[in-house]
């Protein structure tokens, strides 16, 4: 296996289907041996395992891993990481707010000797669309202060949408003790360039979810407050 695609859900059955065959188009130029598909679900009541159930039984790329307990996104993140068995590791969140495309953009980076790549909304061609400025404001202002504080040379430490080495994730992953949203993500980068690896970004555009793609899970208190407690 030489990618595994992560992606994390929690009540995202309505986004199964679109999101599965997103990621297929972007990657129809990859043999489909050569990647998979991984949903970790936290136990869903919706009904989200039996719909991966569903559409694995159309598209073999696509996997079922139960999490099976909420945890956080970044314990989801974490345990299709290690279920995971591709040499190269991307993360995408469920809704379609980042481009499977860029994914592939990702591929080409690593294929030219970065250890990660981070999806940037911060670099001077990314773009965000539909977020609140209130999340805006918090967002970019946590990620300017992580950058000076933690000496980490990107702009968007606290971004899901990443791709790299599984050595990478391996190296670190026990240095790792964060399971929430974006603590998990923070540690993950700044182990990373601690121990040397080659870290870069591409711009990316990220869009709010809209009508017909479910609920966002997340918080601003716990994304904001959680990195001063």
């Amino acid at each position: 296996m030489k990618y595994s695609i992560v992606v994390p859900v929690y009540n995202e059955y309505i986004n199964i289907q679109p999101t599965s065959e997103a990621i297929i188009k972007a990657f129809r130029n990859i043999d489909d041996n050569l990647y998979e598909i991984l949903f970790v679900d936290d136990n869903s009541p919706d009904g989200t395992a039996d719909e991966v159930e569903r559409i694995s039984s159309t598209y073999s790329q696509v996997k079922l891993i139960q999490h099976g307990v909420k945890e956080g996104m970044g314990a989801a993140y974490r345990a299709g990481y290690e279920a995971s068995s591709g040499q190269y590791i991307l993360g995408i969140d469920a809704d379609l707010s980042q481009s499977p495309k860029d994914l592939v953009e990702m591929i080409v980076k690593l294929d030219e000797g970065y250890d990660m790549i981070v999806g940037s909304r911060y670099l001077p061609q990314g773009k965000m669309v539909g977020k609140s400025f209130l999340r805006y404001f918090l967002s970019r202002s946590v990620n300017i202060a992580i950058r000076y504080i933690l000496d980490i040379p990107i702009t968007d430490t606290t971004h899901t949408f990443r791709a790299f080495k599984r050595d990478t994730f391996t190296t670190i992953n026990n240095h790792i003790n964060e399971k929430g949203h974006p603590g998990f993500q923070i540690q993950f980068t700044y182990w990373a360039n601690q121990n040397g690896f080659r870290i870069s970004e591409i711009p990316i555009q990220f869009e709010e979810r809209g009508k017909g793609r479910g609920v966002s899970k997340l918080s601003i208190k716990k994304e904001f407050f959680v990195l001063f407690l």
